[in-house]
């Protein structure tokens, strides 16, 4: 389970930075899908930019086996789980989730990992927040 853990803290990190590179690069376009859809992605990036540092933390406490990655591993959870709800719910409001274009199947996807590996660093770094001090 551990490596699991470093794995998708890891992941997260770098797929955060990969993802908004894309976007502010426009390899990846954003449309305006629905009215207000355009100013309400781009309000992302600061908080996408705390759960990747939240991971990345985590990631390098965990590494080393320092008890702060339980702290660091929930502040991502947290994170995590408030965006893929945040945007679940959008993306009912909207209809948008109903959309299955290519983009629209890359933001389930999305959404599905974040609430999945949410869950899972809330269970992982949970149970172990006192096992890293212990040794």
């Amino acid at each position: 389970m551990e490596n699991l853990a470093l794995g998708l803290t890891a992941f997260t990190a770098f797929g955060i930075v990969v993802y908004w590179t894309l976007v502010f690069e426009k390899i990846f376009p954003v449309t305006e899908l629905v009215p207000g859809y355009k100013n309400w992605f781009m309000s992302f990036p600061l908080a996408d930019g705390w759960i990747a540092v939240t991971s990345l933390l985590a990631f390098i406490f965990l590494l080393r086996g320092d008890d702060k990655a339980a702290l660091f591993g929930l502040l991502a959870a947290s994170g995590l789980i408030f965006l893929g709800l945040y945007a679940l719910l959008y993306g009912i409001n909207t209809g948008l989730l109903f959309i299955l274009t290519t983009d629209g199947m890359i933001e389930i996807a999305i959404k599905i990992y974040c609430l999945s590996v949410g869950s899972f660093f809330i269970v992982f770094f949970g149970n172990h927040r006192y096992a890293f001090s212990s040794g």
